[in-house]
């Protein structure tokens, strides 16, 4: 099943690198969201690329408008920050001859022991079983779901498509394929862990899911046996080190300060 590729940008100078691992032959859509210089020169700069600008900051908005402009029977969506395994698209597109959605797994690239430990904490934090990006669709699953993003969301979206999918019983797989993601820094990953933090409270408040408890939240014996999980997963101590002392803290942290903002409102 022919898809094409779509990618979400606003200044992420590695869409170049991102642009350069897709085959020739494969279709590219780039939804530009307040874009700078670099990223929109380097979109127009290959003849493949199908651009759409959307200068707002949600996520279900922007990956929606690249369904509406995909001319395929099927969408694979890539962060800008990501180059695609060998084979890849041909994997893809055979798996979605027998399913409407495919979850691709992602690697995080390293090259140190720090950036080593961030990999393989990510590896437990955002497992290969979930819907996650990056992930393909067929268009056609919407004739079944409604709209393949929740238009309404900024964050949680892809959250509120599982539950969709779940509802109507039907089924994704996970991917032969692989997608590399850059190198993460400690840095980096906090800011990423804060976001998703934040995120996760947008998704309790949209999609109805329970909320976290705080004295769970604030219980070390039950984040010593998440960083045990951690290893158990990794089998790597330092990967659970960062996950009890760096990972865990930062995405709290962002839950629990949105939450408590919202709820001084």
């Amino acid at each position: 099943m022919k898809l094409s590729i779509a990618i979400v940008c606003s200044n992420d100078h590695l869409i170049s690198r991102c642009l350069n691992s897709i085959p020739k032959d494969v279709p590219i859509i780039a939804v530009l969201n307040f874009p700078d210089e670099y990223v929109q020169n380097a979109v127009m700069q290959d003849s493949r690329v199908k651009i759409c600008r959307w200068d707002e900051r949600n996520l279900g908005k922007l990956r929606q408008i690249a369904v509406e402009n995909c001319e395929t029977p099927a969408i694979c969506f890539v962060d800008s920050d990501c180059v695609i395994g060998e084979n890849m698209v041909p994997i893809v597109e055979e798996e979605l001859d027998s399913y409407y959605a495919v979850n691709i797994p992602v690697r995080y690239e390293y090259n140190n022991k720090r950036t080593k430990a961030v990999s393989d904490c990510r590896q437990f934090t955002t497992p290969d079983s979930l819907l996650l990006m990056p992930f393909a669709f067929r268009i056609s699953l919407q004739d079944k779901i409604g709209k393949l993003f929740n238009e309404k969301l900024s964050w949680g979206e892809d959250s509120d498509q599982r539950k969709r999918m779940k509802e109507k019983n039907i089924e994704y797989c996970i991917s032969k394929a692989i997608v590399y993601h850059k190198i993460l820094t400690i840095k980096e990953d906090v800011k990423s862990a804060i976001r998703l933090g934040r995120g996760t409270y947008i998704q309790e408040k949209n999609i109805n899911s329970k909320p976290r408890k705080l004295l769970k939240d604030l219980s070390i014996i039950h984040e010593i046996k998440s960083a045990r999980n951690c290893y158990k997963f990794t089998k790597q101590f330092n990967a659970a080190l960062y996950h009890f002392f760096v990972w865990r803290p930062a995405y709290k942290y962002g839950y629990w300060k949105v939450r408590t903002r919202k709820n001084e409102n």
